[in-house]
């Protein structure tokens, strides 16, 4: 009996370990599309209620992690969710905004930092259009964490779309443009994020996922407009991400951190903090302000925050 209960266990996770790979074979064959015979611009989805005037962004505390969602004209995207730990604090933030599904989802990239809460989010709320990186194949993780991703991505009917230069879509009025992984080319997983510019009116905002000084250069280099009002800083504001030449570039006059209070890594570094205060003495930091709301009404972004 116990080589029969052997034998069917190890049956079990062989079954298991096809189902998952099975699972993220169909949804890179969706985004293995060179042709890019999807419409970069995508349509807009189903009003949420209720309806904020102007673009909000929240930048939501999940410690040292990114979540940051965006509304506008009633229309929703969330780009992360923070650690599995945060899966009731983002859900708690979405029910209290009155969100009953979300129009975009927007995976930067497959650190359980950024995508541990999402597979819940997505199970729970569901999602319409979820965009993410192509992994080069020598990078791509395998873990739990990664996995429960991808199996709510594909369980959940959305859109799945490549996160690549050019893919543009609307939230109400807002205008939301990929502007990388440049290339899939990348080092490490950080230089695969998805970084994305919204612009309301005359206001606008890079988000820049865990991008470091390497995929930095790709954008500088790539012609990209990052001329921006407002920049989330890459890698929770660590001293490999946020260049000289790139924070001239985006010349911003505002700055959001997301980290954790008294994290490990020393986030944000001095290095970081001193390169941004040339441009900006407006920083706001997820570790002191706890969650943080930009809201644009088309001419400039005005500030507020849980701790104050």
């Amino acid at each position: 009996m116990a080589k029969q209960r052997g034998r069917k266990t190890k049956l079990f996770i062989a079954a298991g370990a096809v189902l998952v790979i099975l699972t993220a074979v169909s949804l890179w064959a969706l985004l293995g599309d060179e042709s890019g015979s999807f419409d970069n611009t995508l349509g807009g989805a189903a009003q949420q209620t209720p309806v904020r005037e102007g673009l909000i962004l929240t930048f939501v505390d999940v410690g040292q992690g990114d979540c940051i969602f965006a509304e506008c004209g009633g229309q929703t995207l969330l780009i992360d969710a923070g650690e599995k730990a945060y899966e009731q604090t983002v859900s708690r933030f979405l029910n209290s905004r009155g969100i009953k599904s979300i129009d975009y989802v927007i995976a930067t990239h497959p650190h359980s930092d950024h995508i541990g809460s999402l597979a819940y989010v997505i199970n729970t709320f569901g999602a319409k259009h979820i965009l993410m990186p192509r992994i080069p194949a020598e990078i791509n993780p395998t873990n739990a964490v990664y996995d429960d991703f991808l199996m709510a991505a594909s369980d959940s009917g959305a859109e799945i779309i490549a996160a690549e230069p050019g893919v543009t879509f609307n939230i109400g009025e807002a205008s939301v443009r990929v502007i990388a992984p440049v290339s899939n080319a990348a080092e490490f997983l950080n230089d695969m994020s998805a970084v994305v510019t919204v612009t309301y009116g005359d206001t606008s905002a890079i988000l820049t996922g865990d991008a470091s000084f390497a995929e930095e250069a790709q954008i500088i280099s790539s012609g990209a407009n990052i001329d921006c009002d407002l920049i989330k800083l890459g890698h929770h504001g660590s001293a490999g991400a946020t260049s000289e030449e790139f924070i001239e570039k985006v010349s911003p006059k505002y700055c959001v951190i997301s980290c954790g209070a008294g994290n490990d890594y020393g986030h944000p570094a001095e290095s970081t903090l001193a390169r941004v205060s040339k441009y900006t003495g407006k920083i706001y930091r997820t570790d002191r302000c706890g969650t943080i709301t930009a809201s644009s009404d088309g001419k400039d972004f005005t500030f507020e925050w849980e701790n104050s």
